[in-house]
């Protein structure tokens, strides 16, 4: 089996093929419009819910059956149907024109996978089991989403806000001080508790400590 190199990708106005018209095609349709992928949908039919999302701009649907020649200029392409037949060729033209193919719940048939994700926010953290078992990757998720809560996404939305400050107005060392105390675990648990003007002020505090 591939041994899968991990990646985050800015998907906003990539051109993404999805082929198949059901509740699967659905789910991928859905994410990928949610990172504001520009997505093409080839199929005879679609469920209802997929034909609501189509707008002819972001999301557009060829009514028809697969063929090669859909995967025009798509830089990465999924394939969402029941026939084994059809997702064998999707793999196999996309390989051939050197696409990034995901073919749902065959390994074998893709060069990349989709990793089961913990999102709080900024933060997300991607488990990939090398498709031996999404089922582990989804229990690993689950204690990941145990183990950094809610109060992930206002802790990083604050540490965010003060990036650019610490650039700019903190030498290389004081910087390195600054966040090395205000990510002490400190901040984090004050969000935690609910006392969020707490913790800005902890980080303020900071800041204006290692001023000359």
């Amino acid at each position: 089996m591939s041994q899968y190199y991990p990646i985050f990708i800015d998907l906003q106005t990539l051109p993404v093929l999805v082929v198949g018209g059901g509740g699967v095609a659905l789910r991928k349709v859905q994410t990928l419009l949610h990172h504001q992928a520009l997505v093409r949908i080839v199929s005879p039919r679609l469920v209802p819910e997929l034909q609501k999302l189509i707008d002819g701009k972001t999301c557009s649907w060829v009514e028809k059956e697969y063929s090669a020649e859909d995967i025009q200029d798509a830089m990465l392409v999924f394939s969402c149907t029941e026939i084994e037949s059809v997702n064998a060729q999707v793999s196999e033209d996309a390989k051939v024109h050197h696409r990034c193919v995901n073919v749902v719940d065959d390994p074998e048939k893709c060069s990349f996978i989709v990793p089961s994700i913990m999102e709080q926010g900024d933060l997300k953290i991607a488990v990939s089991t090398g498709g031996s078992s999404p089922i582990v990757a989804r229990q690993v998720r689950a204690e990941l989403e145990d183990l950094y809560g809610p109060e992930m996404a206002e802790y990083l939305a604050l540490l965010k806000t003060w990036r650019q400050k610490a650039k700019s107005d903190l030498p290389l060392e004081k910087r390195s001080v600054f966040w090395n105390r205000v990510t002490d675990g400190e901040v984090r648990n004050l969000i935690k508790a609910g006392h969020l003007i707490q913790a800005k002020g902890v980080v303020e505090q900071c800041f204006l400590s290692l001023l000359d």
